[in-house]
């Protein structure tokens, strides 16, 4: 099995990003990229380099600010010791940025997000591994080279975002913060999923299933 797994909002409890642009950019981020003149939103790649290009602060300096915040939800290393005993590949796949993400994970814990460099000015790219296309959803392309480069064909997606969505529908099964975004769409176009407050239910969810099936197998 192939878990997915978002990082902001969903293995953390806060949104690490919007901590950022809350405090240090000049303006209602929320209204200018979230909802831009002319209705077309924005796609990820466009939304973080947008954001991160007006930041000023440098790697040292947001981290210092992200460490009050950055506290893991509940049960997260719980789960990932559940997929080292069952087998199960386990991948962070995130739109926020490397210095942060690999700051506060356990380590260890493979993940995948856009690039970033800090010169008096954040620059966001995309990560040589990912080749992504003209159009192209990040979070998807990922999701496909991590099926091809690991042959699962059962697949899991956990996450809170609207950004989130499009990997989402994807997967086999969809656990989504109670509450987020991504439960609101889920339910929104029915697409099933499971509400979530801490990892602890996932991995119950989870290992039960995987339970029910070997003892049903030959």
């Amino acid at each position: 099995m192939l878990i997915l797994c978002d990082f902001d909002g969903t293995i953390t409890s806060d949104d690490l990003t919007n901590r950022i642009w809350d405090a240090h950019l000049r303006y209602d981020w929320r209204q200018v990229l979230l909802s831009p003149a002319g209705g077309e939103e924005l796609t990820a790649l466009e939304l973080l380099r947008r954001g991160y290009a007006d930041v000023d602060r440098s790697e040292a300096e947001l981290l210092a600010e992200l460490r009050p915040h950055a506290a893991l939800r509940p049960g997260f290393e719980d789960l990932l010791s559940l997929c080292a005993r069952r087998g199960w590949t386990f991948h962070v796949i995130s739109h926020g940025l490397p210095f942060y993400i690999r700051e506060f994970l356990p380590p260890g814990t493979a993940f995948s997000c856009f690039d970033a460099a800090f010169d008096g000015r954040w620059r966001v790219t995309v990560p040589a591994a990912v080749k992504l296309g003209l159009g192209d959803d990040f979070k998807i392309r990922v999701l496909d080279q991590l099926k091809a480069a690991t042959r699962e064909t059962a697949t899991v997606y956990i996450g809170d975002g609207r950004l989130d969505y499009p990997a989402a529908r994807r997967c086999d099964r969809v656990f989504a913060v109670r509450g987020s975004a991504l439960d609101a769409l889920c339910t929104r176009d029915g697409l099933p999923c499971t509400p979530f407050e801490s990892f602890d239910e996932i991995c119950a969810a989870l290992d039960h299933r995987s339970a029910g099936h070997e003892e049903r197998a030959p």
